[in-house]
């Protein structure tokens, strides 16, 4: 068998369980992979291991894999087309029409954040989102909402493995700041960044629930504000926790339940 031949191979059968884990939505382990794929227990293990090195596919913490963070990266000129993106638009421009800033909502996995849809005021100065990258976790909110809502085991091995970054003055760069900061947030049910990331700006992140009440996306407001305390701030911070409530809502997730 050739070298080119081989790679082919290698590169079906990854494609393989990724057909199956799009069909599972609560993961699967790697012996029910492999029996369904019909590959070896080593061979779907190298494989899944390549992948989740490149994001492609994530580990839960109940050792089941899951589809990876990555693929809405290779996705995100064809976010729109996803279910949630439709589902979330009015939400997206209900918030923009709210707060005169620009909103934004971003994808959730164990290992990082991705915004893949956006809204703009009518009017106003607009901030540009970054869609498609993968955000900073310790320096904006979106990611600091991740981390407050990770298990402490979880939290404390991400952290590990992430460089806490000074983008700006206001940066979040100890460790121990950090996790008093997150349980804050994760009391508070919201996450705000302080010109953390980008000098002058400002953002607010609430979380979005699936129907098993599991944190699957953040609901975002950014924009110029003044200060993280100024009336506008506050309100932005009020519209943003109410519409992702409205859109977990529309994902089947009771907000009522404890």
């Amino acid at each position: 068998m050739s070298q080119d031949e081989a790679k082919v191979k290698s590169l079906d059968k990854a494609l393989t369980l990724l057909d199956l884990l799009a069909s599972q939505d609560g993961g699967m382990k790697l012996s029910e992979l492999s029996e369904k794929a019909g590959f070896p227990k080593s061979t779907v293990h190298a494989l899944l291991s390549t992948m989740r090195d490149r994001g492609v596919v994530s580990q839960l913490d109940n050792g089941a894999y899951t589809l990876g963070i990555k693929l809405f990266e290779y996705g995100a000129a064809v976010s729109r087309g996803f279910d949630i993106g439709t589902l979330a638009k009015p939400y997206l421009e209900r918030l923009s029409a709210l707060t005169g800033s620009t909103a934004v909502i971003s994808m959730i996995d164990h290992s990082g954040i991705v915004s893949f849809d956006h809204a703009y005021p009518a009017s106003g100065v607009r901030v540009m989102p970054e869609i498609g990258v993968r955000l900073p976790l310790h320096a904006t909110s979106q990611g600091k909402l991740m981390l407050a809502y990770l298990p402490q085991r979880s939290r404390l091995a991400l952290l590990k493995k992430t460089r806490l970054i000074p983008f700006t003055p206001h940066t979040i760069t100890d460790t121990a700041v950090l996790m008093r900061d997150l349980e804050h947030i994760f009391a508070q049910g919201y996450a705000v960044e302080d010109g953390e990331y980008k000098i002058g700006l400002r953002s607010v992140s609430a979380p979005v629930f699936d129907n098993r009440g599991e944190i699957r996306y953040a609901l975002t407001t950014i924009g110029f504000f003044r200060r993280a305390v100024s009336e506008d701030f506050l309100s932005a911070v009020d519209h943003t926790v109410q519409q992702a409530e409205k859109l977990s809502a529309a994902l089947g997730y009771d907000i009522t339940s404890p």
